[in-house]
């Protein structure tokens, strides 16, 4: 694109997707661990861009697996859900709110063994 001499430039909006190929987090800021399991303390429903339901809604006690994670800003926690499809979480205490942490023999965990 060019721009004329003297006129300024507007700012380019920030993407709001970020493409990673590198997920070389291991622990996280609130304390989880890739290869944890968290259980979900209550029903998530899962909601679009502009906040709406989307219709889909992950049931309290379904237990999700972290995953590794990468060091871009902002950190966030990504899971694993139970469908095999990936998630993003903060990477804060506010994570707990929303799950629990569990050991790996509590509840079904082989629904993340493909």
């Amino acid at each position: 694109m060019c721009a004329k001499r003297g006129k300024k430039q507007s700012k380019r909006k920030k993407p709001e997707w970020k493409y990673i190929d590198r997920y070389d987090v291991l622990e996280y800021r609130c304390g989880l661990r890739a290869g944890d399991y968290v259980r979900l303390r209550r029903d998530l429903v899962i909601r679009d861009s502009q906040g709406n339901p989307t219709g889909e809604i992950h049931n309290a006690g379904e237990i999700w697996q972290v995953l590794p994670g990468a060091s871009e800003d902002p950190q966030v926690v990504f899971l694993l859900q139970p469908d095999g499809q990936r998630h993003t979480w903060d990477d804060d205490p506010s994570i707990y709110e929303w799950f629990e942490k569990v050991k790996p023999s509590e509840g079904n965990v082989s629904q993340h063994r493909g």
